[in-house]
């Protein structure tokens, strides 16, 4: 479903709203994934689903890994790429990034009956809302939603999570009818480090690959995972360990300049955003908010930002 537009929400209620040329989509996960476990299979992929991967050895003498399964015999491979997620501590013990980053828990709910229109997503900030982090409204189509919420790991302390999405719903969108509620946790954090080793290549959130400040992180999986795929390739055909070492250097360079680059600046802005107060976000909110969504662009934001609201500059000041 295409969106055109994003809707932010100060803590006062005040809404700005941000029209994007480029447009973009909202996905449905769950579709996409069994479309592309169909396009695998046609291609003589094996899948074997309901089976986590526990454990991961260390290169043998002829150069092959061994995983672990909690269920059924392990299997071995000369190449290993860990998509499994943020907390799958596979590689604990190597020179990896093995750990997860400033993980923060989330708590959605699939809705239906929601007002909410669905060309635009809708994000709502502030400390009663979502401390240190944010709650959304993704439309579904036909009147459904996801709605979440992603709390700051340094504010999650006394915080129910559950509770802070019902207290949203009940304020915001009181006619909702809620269908399933998932919970899961997110790496918001980002550090250079190791993203692969001969033999074993991270990508997606088990490399912590997720927007520090948005928590986005489709995209950034595909494009980790299209040069994980496109890094195991070459290492079948490597001569040598150190032409393996090589395209291990040039995996996690890669990445680096795709996105590595632009999560490490924004990962220290993260904190110092959240620490700015509800009530700078709210004069910010009702100075745009006067501004028609044809003439809000990034530009116009950061000018007035400059001149009139310094704490938020400040907090941005790693991505200047």
């Amino acid at each position: 479903m295409v969106v055109s537009r994003a809707n932010f929400y100060a803590p006062s209620g005040a809404c700005v709203s941000y029209n994007d040329a480029n447009k973009g989509f909202i996905i449905d996960r769950a579709r996409m994934q069994s479309d592309l476990a169909e396009k695998l299979r046609k291609r003589g992929v094996g899948i074997t689903l309901g089976v986590k991967a526990v454990g991961v050895s260390r290169v043998d003498k002829d150069g092959r890994r061994e995983v672990t399964l909690d269920k059924g015999e392990p299997i071995s491979a000369r190449v290993v790429i860990d998509a499994s997620g943020p907390v799958s501590l596979l590689g604990r013990g190597e020179n990896i990034c093995w750990r997860p980053y400033d993980l923060e828990p989330a708590y959605f709910a699939v809705a239906g009956n929601v007002d909410a229109a669905d060309d635009a997503v809708h994000i709502y900030i502030g400390g009663k809302v979502a401390p240190g982090g944010y709650a959304w409204v993704f439309p579904r189509g036909g009147g459904a939603a996801n709605i979440g919420v992603v709390v700051g790991r340094n504010y999650i302390k006394g915080i129910n999570i559950k509770a802070l999405l019902g207290d949203f719903l009940a304020k915001n969108y009181p006619k909702a009818e809620v269908k399933t509620y998932f919970a899961g946790c997110i790496p918001c954090g980002y550090r250079r480090g190791n993203l692969a080793l001969p033999g074993l290549i991270k990508c997606g959130d088990a490399a912590n690959a997720t927007n520090p400040i948005s928590r986005a992180g489709i995209v950034e999986a595909l494009m980790s995972g299209g040069l994980a795929g496109s890094a195991a390739f070459d290492m079948l055909g490597a001569k040598d360990i150190k032409q393996t070492k090589k395209i291990c250097t040039d995996y996690e360079k890669a990445w680096l300049e795709k996105r590595g680059a632009r999560h490490l600046k924004l990962a220290k802005s993260k904190d110092s955003l959240a620490k700015v107060p509800d009530e700078d976000y709210n004069i910010a909110a009702k100075t745009l908010s006067g501004l028609s969504s044809e003439k809000v662009s990034m530009a116009k934001i950061f000018g007035l930002s400059l001149s009139r609201f310094p704490r938020i500059v400040w907090a941005m000041r790693h991505l200047m």
